[in-house]
Protein backbone atom coordinates (compact mmCIF):
# COMPACT_ATOMS: atom_id res chain seq x y z
CA UNK A 1 0.00 0.00 0.00
CA UNK A 2 1.14 3.62 -0.70
CA UNK A 3 1.37 5.97 1.65
CA UNK A 4 -1.38 8.06 3.70
CA UNK A 5 -0.71 10.64 6.18
CA UNK A 6 -2.26 10.76 9.38
CA UNK A 7 -2.34 13.99 11.80
CA UNK A 8 -1.58 13.66 15.45
CA UNK A 9 -0.92 16.02 18.00
CA UNK A 10 2.62 15.36 18.19
CA UNK A 11 5.27 15.36 15.84
CA UNK A 12 6.63 11.18 15.92
CA UNK A 13 9.98 9.46 14.77
CA UNK A 14 9.79 7.27 11.78
CA UNK A 15 9.32 3.78 12.55
CA UNK A 16 7.01 5.08 15.95
CA UNK A 17 3.17 3.21 16.05
CA UNK A 18 0.04 4.96 16.68
CA UNK A 19 -2.55 2.58 17.79
CA UNK A 20 -6.21 2.36 16.91
CA UNK A 21 -9.23 4.14 18.81
CA UNK A 22 -7.51 7.18 20.16
CA UNK A 23 -10.66 9.29 18.01
CA UNK A 24 -13.23 6.88 19.71
CA UNK A 25 -11.76 7.48 23.49
CA UNK A 26 -11.88 11.14 23.02
CA UNK A 27 -15.30 10.76 22.12
CA UNK A 28 -16.43 8.56 24.71
CA UNK A 29 -14.43 10.58 27.48
CA UNK A 30 -15.92 13.72 26.78
CA UNK A 31 -19.10 11.95 25.91
CA UNK A 32 -22.26 14.89 25.00
CA UNK A 33 -19.44 17.80 25.27
CA UNK A 34 -17.76 15.99 22.44
CA UNK A 35 -18.85 18.47 19.47
CA UNK A 36 -19.14 14.73 17.39
CA UNK A 37 -20.87 12.69 19.97
CA UNK A 38 -23.83 12.12 18.67
CA UNK A 39 -22.80 11.95 15.22
CA UNK A 40 -20.28 9.65 15.85
CA UNK A 41 -22.71 6.92 17.74
CA UNK A 42 -25.06 7.28 14.80
CA UNK A 43 -22.44 6.28 12.14
CA UNK A 44 -21.28 3.56 14.61
CA UNK A 45 -25.36 2.51 14.75
CA UNK A 46 -25.86 2.81 10.88
CA UNK A 47 -22.53 0.59 10.09
CA UNK A 48 -23.30 -2.01 12.79
CA UNK A 49 -26.93 -2.56 11.54
CA UNK A 50 -26.87 -1.56 8.15
CA UNK A 51 -23.62 -2.32 6.74
CA UNK A 52 -20.85 -5.13 6.08
CA UNK A 53 -18.17 -3.07 7.01
CA UNK A 54 -15.68 -4.44 9.63
CA UNK A 55 -13.89 -1.26 10.90
CA UNK A 56 -15.39 1.42 13.28
CA UNK A 57 -14.78 4.81 13.75
CA UNK A 58 -14.43 4.31 17.34
CA UNK A 59 -12.09 1.72 17.11
CA UNK A 60 -9.42 2.47 13.77
CA UNK A 61 -6.75 4.63 12.73
CA UNK A 62 -7.20 7.26 10.56
CA UNK A 63 -5.30 8.30 7.37
CA UNK A 64 -5.54 10.89 4.44
CA UNK A 65 -4.41 9.94 0.84
CA UNK A 66 -2.40 13.46 1.02
CA UNK A 67 -1.02 15.74 3.53
CA UNK A 68 -3.36 18.78 2.25
CA UNK A 69 -6.09 16.59 2.26
CA UNK A 70 -4.99 16.10 6.20
CA UNK A 71 -3.91 19.34 7.12
CA UNK A 72 -8.27 20.16 6.10
CA UNK A 73 -8.95 18.54 9.30
CA UNK A 74 -5.44 19.12 11.57
CA UNK A 75 -5.63 21.26 14.58
CA UNK A 76 -2.79 24.46 14.68
CA UNK A 77 0.14 22.52 15.95
CA UNK A 78 -0.97 19.18 14.63
CA UNK A 79 1.52 16.97 12.70
CA UNK A 80 0.96 15.54 9.70
CA UNK A 81 2.73 12.18 9.51
CA UNK A 82 3.36 9.52 6.26
CA UNK A 83 2.35 6.42 7.19
CA UNK A 84 1.65 2.80 6.41
CA UNK A 85 -0.42 0.13 7.84
CA UNK A 86 1.29 -2.03 10.52
CA UNK A 87 -0.62 -5.10 9.20
CA UNK A 88 -1.91 -3.73 5.81
CA UNK A 89 -4.17 -7.31 5.01
CA UNK A 90 -5.67 -5.89 8.17
CA UNK A 91 -9.59 -4.44 8.06
CA UNK A 92 -9.75 -1.48 6.27
CA UNK A 93 -12.33 1.11 4.23
CA UNK A 94 -11.67 3.81 1.81
CA UNK A 95 -14.94 6.28 2.91
CA UNK A 96 -15.76 10.34 1.87
CA UNK A 97 -15.22 12.62 4.64
CA UNK A 98 -17.06 15.02 2.82
CA UNK A 99 -20.50 13.24 3.24
CA UNK A 100 -19.98 13.95 7.21
CA UNK A 101 -19.24 17.84 6.80
CA UNK A 102 -22.44 18.03 4.94
CA UNK A 103 -24.08 16.43 7.85
CA UNK A 104 -23.40 19.19 10.17
CA UNK A 105 -24.56 22.30 7.71
CA UNK A 106 -27.30 24.47 8.60
CA UNK A 107 -30.83 22.99 6.81
CA UNK A 108 -30.25 19.23 6.74
CA UNK A 109 -32.88 17.10 6.93
CA UNK A 110 -33.64 13.92 8.07
CA UNK A 111 -33.69 12.20 4.69
CA UNK A 112 -30.31 13.83 3.93
CA UNK A 113 -28.72 12.67 6.89
CA UNK A 114 -30.02 9.10 6.26
CA UNK A 115 -29.09 9.66 2.46
CA UNK A 116 -25.28 10.78 3.39
CA UNK A 117 -24.73 8.24 5.93
CA UNK A 118 -25.41 5.28 3.73
CA UNK A 119 -23.48 6.74 1.21
CA UNK A 120 -20.56 7.44 3.17
CA UNK A 121 -20.68 3.51 4.39
CA UNK A 122 -21.04 2.49 1.16
CA UNK A 123 -17.55 4.42 -0.04
CA UNK A 124 -19.53 6.25 -2.57
CA UNK A 125 -18.00 9.94 -3.22
CA UNK A 126 -19.69 12.68 -3.14
CA UNK A 127 -18.86 13.99 -6.31
CA UNK A 128 -21.66 11.30 -7.34
CA UNK A 129 -23.91 13.33 -6.03
CA UNK A 130 -23.06 16.66 -6.41
CA UNK A 131 -20.49 17.21 -9.66
CA UNK A 132 -18.90 20.30 -8.36
CA UNK A 133 -17.51 18.51 -4.70
CA UNK A 134 -14.27 17.67 -4.18
CA UNK A 135 -14.35 13.98 -2.26
CA UNK A 136 -12.00 14.10 0.42
CA UNK A 137 -10.84 10.59 1.12
CA UNK A 138 -9.75 8.90 4.32
CA UNK A 139 -8.64 5.47 5.32
CA UNK A 140 -9.75 3.57 8.60
CA UNK A 141 -8.11 0.94 9.38
CA UNK A 142 -8.17 -1.85 11.99
CA UNK A 143 -4.46 -2.18 13.16
CA UNK A 144 -2.17 0.36 14.46
CA UNK A 145 -0.48 2.61 11.45
CA UNK A 146 3.49 3.20 11.33
CA UNK A 147 5.38 6.27 10.84
CA UNK A 148 7.39 6.22 7.79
Amino acid sequence: MTRLFHVHEAHLPSGAVIQPGRWGARVLKQGRAHPFFFREHLLEIWRREKTSVGVSRFSCTFAHETPEQASNYASPGEAILPVVPAVPEAPHVRLDMLWLTWMSEPGVTTDNVIQWCASYWAGHATSDLKPEAIPSWEWLFACPLVVI
